[in-house]
């Protein structure tokens, strides 16, 4: 990959990895699923050109629209407020384990020995997070992100079976049906919502801003550019760097602890994790390789 795409991937790292700070100081301030609805909002209004009728494509779109905004974003915003972003930023991360679990019983895709020695080391990681004494993460929130990275798995499957819908199609037509949603949730689950906004300092608007246009827009923006333009085999490491960006950016910037706990659960996630790619990566070159050059 030439200089201009490594620069690009990295760049789509660090906005990621920040955006973990941005969501932890939004929702200290404004309660979580009221911050999603801001969210979806402001992004419908953005990428209102990119709505398009979905032919035949409306009750996929819809499916996808509350894995992924309800399922993913919402449990993780809600989540995070319990748990430091260092830990939950590599959490996080069970999303591609659970991808290969959810190929292999949607798709019917295989898995060899090595996938699933990572998928076993990742959620290892898991078990020592909980159950290692002197744990002093809450269970209940570190599952809410376990079940978060699950869903961002299992729409990520659904959205590979919506042929010929756009990306920023599909992240638009989800925030303008999710933000209702969102909304409805933070009305029934949560309080002093409005009066948390009119009270809430400039760092909350640009955690918001950061969010929207970054994370989202950009981030996003970038990361499909490079899917277009090169291999995935040479992009996908890249999002590696993610959890890391996270963990850094929480320990330096939120003064987040990293136990010894934390440390090897989150290694050993980080591990499987890396384990599971690197795999991917070698079996999809050897079969460009058997292929032959394409011409």
């Amino acid at each position: 990959m030439p200089l201009i795409g490594v620069l690009a991937a990295l760049t789509t790292v660090v906005l990621w990895g920040a955006n973990f700070i941005a969501v932890k100081v939004a929702i200290t301030e404004v309660p979580p699923l009221f911050v999603s609805g801001m969210r979806f909002v402001v992004l419908t209004i953005l990428l209102s050109p990119f709505l398009r009728v979905p032919k035949d494509h409306f009750r996929g779109i819809f499916e996808y629209a509350m894995i992924m905004g309800i399922g993913h974003f919402c449990i993780m915003f809600v989540s995070l407020q319990f748990i430091d972003i260092s830990t939950g930023g590599i959490v996080l991360q069970l999303g591609t384990p659970f991808i290969v679990l959810l190929a292999w019983l949607m798709l019917q895709e295989r898995f060899g020995i090595w996938r699933f020695a990572g998928m076993l080391m990742a959620f290892s990681g898991i078990g020592i997070l909980i159950g290692f004494p002197g744990s002093d993460i809450d269970p209940l929130w570190l599952f809410g992100l376990v079940f978060a990275a699950f869903m961002w798995a299992l729409s990520s499957i659904r959205a590979k079976q919506l042929v010929g819908v756009r990306p920023f199609t599909l992240i638009a037509w989800m925030a303008l049906m999710v933000a209702p949603m969102a909304f409805l949730l933070s009305w029934i689950f949560e309080t002093d919502q409005v009066s948390s906004v009119l009270k809430a300092d400039w760092q909350f608007w640009a955690s918001l801003a950061y969010m929207i246009i970054a994370s989202s827009i950009i981030g996003y923006g970038l990361w499909y550019w490079l899917i277009q333009r090169y291999e995935v085999s040479a992009v996908a490491p890249y999002n590696l760097l993610v959890p890391l960006v996270a963990a850094a950016g929480g320990i330096i910037v939120l003064g987040d602890v990293m136990s010894p706990v934390k440390l090897i659960g989150g290694a050993m996630i980080f591990g499987g994790v890396s384990l599971i790619t690197v795999r991917q990566i070698y079996l999809a070159r050897r079969a460009d390789d058997l292929v032959g050059p394409r011409i």
